[in-house]
């Protein structure tokens, strides 16, 4: 039988929380409390960049944070180690495939915001496959395996053309040898990031994308960071005070070019002109929320993308409000104010 998913800290508690610390004037310095990130790739990619940027900016600091980020092959993984790691993993942040699956499986878990709504990921494949079609018959890198957030786009690139994963020979491989086997022909085609098209490129000019996958799927939902539920009960004030800091790094960004790609190029271990141009592109598209982004709309939207997608049931989809915790955002933009005047801001 599957657990209660109806456990839900209210918005209350997080406003009472937020006007109790988080926004009061005091001087004291806030005891330092260390929070360990479990990342769904390595190395991490410019999109996945929040994270360390609030590290090195000092944020995390600023809201008495001390962060320990852990990197993992693929987003199942992050999500394991989140839910059975005894306690070292405060928050995880898995692509939605494998989060809306433990949803699904009855799992107590909260996305709390998020660093990305949009898809930042392409279909990328050798020069003679043109169209979706092509790839009938041919190899497709799927790292993190069945489930993993590689897999899910290429199999919903496949479905846009009526094909299935039966029609191709899926390749697992460790994230960081994507680019690689692309280069080398031991794969046809996988879904990369922006930064890793620009690197393939660089390798292999001959490599296209066949299609974005923000296109294919305009309703998809990306990413998150999550959160058990044991979590918000335990210790409101430390998840209000992480939201916090998250949508500060998620402007920071954009207010400081330079050092975000400093620090992009320091975790990445991507060349400097790669990282330059993923800010640059990821930047123009407004990839980074800085208000609240996990609207109902696009969560909604997003959970029935997954549906479509195979990664859930129908009759097993979490509702907006078993999937997101909103209380602490709206909390954090109603301290720091709402962004607008600009088509990107979300």
């Amino acid at each position: 039988m599957r657990r209660n998913l109806a456990r839900v800290v209210p918005v209350a508690v997080a406003v009472a929380v937020l006007l109790a610390g988080a926004m009061g004037s005091g001087t004291a310095q806030p005891k330092v409390k260390t929070v360990g990130f479990a990342m769904p790739t390595t190395p991490p990619n410019v999109v996945h960049m929040p994270v360390w940027v609030a590290q090195d900016a000092g944020i995390f600091a600023k809201y008495g944070l001390e962060a320990k980020i852990f990197t993992f092959e693929g987003g199942p993984a992050a999500m394991r180690a989140l839910i059975g790691g005894g306690g070292q993993i405060t928050v995880a942040a898995p692509g939605i495939p494998p989060f809306v699956s433990a949803l699904a499986q009855g799992a107590e878990l909260k996305a709390i915001g998020t660093y990305a709504v949009r898809h930042p990921v392409a279909m990328v494949a050798q020069a003679e496959i043109t169209r979706c079609e092509d790839l009938r018959g041919k190899k497709i890198g799927t790292p993190g395996g069945t489930g993993a957030y590689a897999e899910v786009m290429a199999r919903g690139y496949l479905q846009s053309c009526g094909l299935t994963p039966r029609d191709v020979q899926y390749v697992n491989l460790a994230i960081g040898a994507r680019v690689a086997a692309l280069a080398t022909n031991q794969i046809d085609a996988i879904v990369l990031h922006v930064d890793q098209v620009f690197e393939a490129n660089k390798t292999k000019p001959s490599l296209h994308i066949v299609a974005h996958m923000a296109q294919v799927l305009p309703n998809g939902w990306y990413a998150a960071y999550v959160v058990t539920g044991d979590q918000i009960r335990n210790d409101p004030q430390l998840v209000q005070s992480l939201v916090m800091a998250l949508v500060e790094a998620n402007r920071f960004i954009y207010q400081n070019r330079t050092a975000t790609i400093d620090i992009g190029v320091k975790y990445t271990k991507f060349s400097r002109d790669v990282v330059e141009k993923t800010y640059d592109e990821l930047a123009r598209i407004g990839i980074w929320p800085v208000n609240e982004g996990l609207t109902p709309e696009r969560v909604t939207a997003g959970i029935e993308t997954e549906v479509q997608l195979g990664t859930i049931a129908a009759d097993t989809k979490p509702t907006y409000e078993q999937a997101v915790q909103w209380g602490f955002l709206r909390a954090a933009i109603t301290k720091l104010g709402r962004w607008t005047g600009d088509p990107r801001w979300h």
